[in-house]
């Protein structure tokens, strides 16, 4: 079920679709739903998904998407033939999905509220910081990160438990 954009709106960006028995609602709702696979696919390291409300250029964008996706299934592949300008499409959406995961080309709302990027929305860990300890490297050349270990020192250095040694 395509989330960002509709069948109609692919229907109005190239009606000559619509006007053929071969291709019904379901078959184009397939196509954009493959589009907004791929759209969130490069989206997601760097917002916060699903998007409350779509933003218009990701509904722009996935309209474009799912039309280049159905023609290529339906003119290009089945007759056999290349056609430019469904392939200029396709990289034309891939650059503006590129720049938007980049960050040079920002998201708005339909109210033009900027939509916050992330680029370094990523799991946190406690270690994250530090150099690995371990690599593929032969064990001789595996090494605690020096400033991990000062770390810990002064992390049970503060701890009030203090174990008897003894």
């Amino acid at each position: 079920m395509p989330i960002y954009t509709t069948v109609q709106n692919v229907l109005d960006l190239y009606p000559r679709v619509g006007s053929l028995s071969s291709i019904t609602s379901a078959s184009v709702a397939f196509y954009i739903d493959q589009a907004e696979n791929e759209i969130n696919g490069y989206l997601i390291n760097n917002y916060s998904m699903p998007f409350s409300a779509t933003p218009p250029l990701i509904q722009s964008l996935s309209t474009e998407y799912g039309l280049v996706k159905l023609l290529e299934r339906f003119f290009t592949q089945e007759t056999g033939s290349d056609n430019a300008w469904v392939s200029a499409r396709r990289e034309y959406v891939q650059n503006q999905l590129t720049m938007i995961n980049s960050g040079d080309l920002g998201l708005y709302t339909s109210s033009l509220e900027l939509i916050a990027y992330n680029p370094d929305d990523a799991p946190f860990s406690n270690t994250m910081d530090y150099n690995p300890a371990f690599n593929m490297l032969n064990s001789t050349h595996q090494q605690l990160d020096g400033d991990r270990l000062e770390d810990e020192y002064d992390d049970i250095d503060r701890d009030s438990y203090k174990p008897d040694l003894e």
